[in-house]
């Protein structure tokens, strides 16, 4: 039996990025009142108050900000993929992402590495943003 692996819930809130992800772009928020940049969650942000926001594309290029490398997969369905890295990327335009690195090489990954985006295409409907060492 074929263990599929979760997806994030899709709502008004992410609906913009995860479209874009599709087109192989990555889209992030940007506030016009703070001139920052954020991920799709104002309740995160200084932005939280103001409804003056609009969604950018982004260049996709960063730093690995701080990383873990999971050796204790998070359920059966990514027992196959140990260990894997899970990063925070710092973008170039100052906002902050969770996601993947992509790579062979998982004992030589630092903090301050920098980093493009790739996409990850599951099926038609569903890509997912990862990053990879720039060299």
């Amino acid at each position: 039996m074929e263990i599929k692996k979760p997806r994030p819930t899709i709502d008004i809130d992410s609906k913009t990025y995860w479209d874009a992800a599709k087109n192989k772009k990555l889209m992030i928020q940007y506030s016009l009142d703070t001139k920052e940049y954020f991920l799709y969650s104002k309740q995160l942000t200084n932005t939280a108050d103001s409804k003056n926001v609009e969604w950018r594309e982004v260049s996709g290029k960063g730093k690995i900000y701080s990383y873990t490398v999971v050796h204790a997969p998070a359920g059966p369905a990514f027992k196959d993929d140990t260990p894997y890295i899970v990063a925070s990327i710092e973008l170039e335009e100052g906002a902050r992402i969770i996601s993947n690195i992509i790579t062979q090489d998982i004992e030589n990954i630092s903090i301050g590495d920098s980093v493009k985006v790739v996409f990850e295409k599951q099926d038609d409907e569903f890509t997912i943003p990862k990053f990879e060492i720039v060299k």
